[in-house]
Order: C-alpha cells, then sequence, then structure tokens
C-alpha cells in the first residue's frame, strides 16, 4: 500500500456474556449480553483475512488431492472477528450462524487441479 495511505478503522460489534448476580438455581445462570461496538485497523484486518486465506488455500489444496473421483470446487468459511481484529473460523453445532462474514473461496481459472 502507498505510504500515504491512511489506515481506516472498521467499526466491528462484540457482544460479551456475562453471568448475572441474580442467578435462579446451581444449575441454571441468568446470563447477561453486553454489546460494544469497538473500531479496528483495516490493516490489521486485511493481514488477518490474507493470512486465513493462505491457510485456506492450503486446506483446499489438499482436500482437493483427496479423492481420485470427486473435485472439490469450492469452499465456504464462516468467519468472526473480534475486537483487536483477529479472524476466527466458526466451529457450529448447528446449521444456524449469527454474526461474523461468510467468505466463499473458489480455485482461480487456469489454477492447477
Amino acid at each position: 500500500m502507498s505510504s500515504d495511505h491512511l489506515d481506516a478503522q472498521v467499526p466491528v460489534i462484540t457482544v460479551d456474556y456475562g453471568v448475572d448476580d441474580g442467578e435462579k438455581s446451581v444449575f441454571t445462570r441468568t446470563r447477561t449480553a453486553v454489546t460494544h461496538i469497538t473500531r479496528v485497523s483495516s490493516d490489521v484486518l486485511a493481514q488477518n483475512v490474507a493470512t486465513l486465506c493462505q491457510y485456506v488455500g492450503e486446506v483446499f489444496e489438499q482436500a482437493s488431492t483427496a479423492s481420485d473421483t470427486l473435485e472439490l470446487t469450492g469452499l465456504e468459511v464462516h468467519v468472526q472477528v473480534t475486537g483487536k481484529g483477529e479472524v476466527r473460523l466458526i466451529g457450529a453445532t448447528s446449521a444456524e450462524v449469527n454474526g461474523g462474514m461468510k467468505l466463499i473461496f473458489q480455485r482461480k481459472p487456469g489454477a492447477a487441479s
């Protein structure tokens, strides 16, 4: 990037879940959610996404060569961005994913199979 590039700040919404002091019993807790808006350096976010892309590229390549009969043509990844600009894969326990970003990777035209 050029030296006159000013680092933009990207707003990121974070939710912190805490335990409310008014617990109902030993086995259940009342949880409170506090929403914050923080600003993350676009340079930090771009670098972290680029690093993730490198890892996904390696996984894609290994998965593409794992089968002689199947071809992997794309890969969909869900990630969350932390208040510090970290990019983390979402390992969901259900089909529903709240928040975050969906990144869709496809092999570049002409890329080796």
